[in-house]
């Protein structure tokens, strides 16, 4: 750990985190956009190197001796994970407004942090701002615009889109007022092993303040297979993310009771669906299923995939459409 420097701006107006582990051919690109964000604001890049073993943390340290009172380095002497070094950078982050830059991501307007700073001065009641970007499609070097929110809510209220699970909007682009973490309990987090940060976290901001959008295209997110893309079927982390999204929403759960719904039946069905989803994509018949078969409460959308999966045919133009989709999503 290497945090501290009577080099660094000790108030900043902003702090730009950035969490990296083995990204040595993209943290530079990272970095470099962060470095050249234009306005009238003092800026701090707080970057969490997550004891990487290529040369990720070589290639931080040279940008931290050519800017040493812009970025500050945190050095995990172990690989922490995404989760706890997220919560480590976070908590080294002096900003008044705290921006998000993925080691693997990088903006793509000068103007970024101003603009989302102007947005939040003028709208008083607002305290977190996302932009809009691009997908950068590694395997195909495709950019594809439009990043999440698809659909952004006019009236910034969007909790009642985000404890459904998933983020409301992309990290990357993500800039809020840091006296806002005051709201979360990040002990809470380790405690409970989350597997991802950004849902808890987008959550329980969307809890305390209003959600606002600029369609300005800011930001390039990276989608390859090295990235953390467990949310299509086939990653091997596909089951674990579910898993810990079923303890995000019961986290969420008790403390909103009134706003959130949850129950253990709905866990329970909620996970036997993503095995099924596992046996179809391996094109396992029986353990499909199987799988189906233990559900306490069916949906509309699982009595449909009982009908469709019915016979051994209708299963199998069933598994083959689902690869298609999947196909799509990694391509498009």
């Amino acid at each position: 750990m290497n945090p501290s420097s009577s080099n660094f701006i000790q108030h900043p107006l902003v702090s730009v985190l950035m969490v990296t582990y083995n990204q040595e051919e993209t943290i530079a690109q990272a970095i470099e956009s962060v470095l050249s964000q234009e306005g009238n604001f003092s800026l701090e890049i707080v970057i969490g190197e997550d004891a990487s073993t290529d040369q990720t943390r070589q290639i931080c340290i040279n940008y931290q001796q050519r800017h040493p009172g812009i970025i500050k380095l945190l050095f995990q002497q172990e690989n922490q994970g995404v989760l706890k070094n997220f919560i480590d950078t976070i908590r080294l982050c002096k900003g008044e407004y705290i921006g998000i830059c993925a080691g693997d991501d990088y903006w793509i307007d000068s103007q970024k942090i101003e603009k989302q700073l102007y947005f939040l001065q003028q709208h008083p009641d607002f305290g977190v701002v996302s932009t809009d970007g691009y997908r950068l499609i590694v395997k195909n070097n495709k950019l594809v615009k439009g990043l999440s929110p698809s659909h952004p809510e006019p009236g910034g209220d969007v909790f009642p889109l985000t404890w459904k699970g998933g983020v409301y909007a992309t990290p990357s682009t993500l800039f809020f007022k840091s006296d806002l973490l005051k709201f979360v309990d990040f002990e809470e987090f380790l405690r409970r092993n989350f597997f991802v940060e950004d849902v808890p976290l987008q959550a329980i901001l969307s809890k305390h303040t209003k959600f606002g959008y600029i369609p300005d295209l800011c930001v390039v997110y990276r989608v390859n297979h090295s990235s953390l893309t467990f949310t299509n079927v086939g990653h091997p982390a596909y089951l674990t993310y579910h898993e810990g999204l079923v303890a995000i929403r019961r986290y969420l759960h008790e403390l909103y009771p009134e706003e959130v719904s949850f129950s253990e039946i709905w866990a329970h069905d909620y996970m036997v669906y993503r095995h099924f989803l596992v046996a179809v994509y391996h094109f396992h018949y029986k353990e499909a299923r199987r799988q189906l078969s233990l559900i306490k409460e069916i949906t509309p959308k699982e009595k449909r995939a009982l009908q469709l999966t019915s016979t051994h045919i209708g299963f199998w133009a069933f598994c083959i459409a689902k690869r298609i989709k999947l196909l799509k999503y990694k391509t498009s």
